[in-house]
C-alpha cells in the first residue's frame, strides 16, 4: 500500500480552491461543515444521507441540462461559431 503524504499548505490550497469552485463536492463538504456546525459532530448516516441529497441534486440539473442542449444545442453551437469568427 502506498502512502501519500501531502504538506498542509498545499491541502489547504487545493481545500480553498476547491470551496470556491461550483462542483458538487464543494456544495457537499459546506453541507458537511454546517451539519457538523449544527451538531457538534457527524456520522457517518448523516454525511451519507447528504451525499444522497446531493446525487439527487446532480441528475436533476443533469436531466435539465440535457434537456436544454437537446433544445438549445444547436443555437449555442452558431452562437459560440459566430463569435469566435469574430
Amino acid at each position: 500500500m502506498i502512502n501519500y503524504t501531502m504538506d498542509e499548505e498545499k491541502v489547504l490550497s487545493q481545500f480553498q480552491n476547491l470551496i470556491r469552485s461550483e462542483h458538487w463536492l464543494a456544495s457537499y463538504v459546506r453541507d458537511l461543515l454546517s451539519a457538523h456546525e449544527l451538531s457538534a459532530g457527524i456520522d457517518f448516516n448523516a454525511a451519507s444521507q447528504l451525499l444522497s441529497a446531493e446525487k439527487e441534486q446532480f441528475e436533476r440539473d443533469l436531466v435539465v441540462a440535457k434537456r436544454m442542449l437537446r433544445i438549445y444545442g444547436r443555437t449555442v453551437v452558431e452562437d459560440s461559431s459566430i463569435q469566435a469568427a469574430v
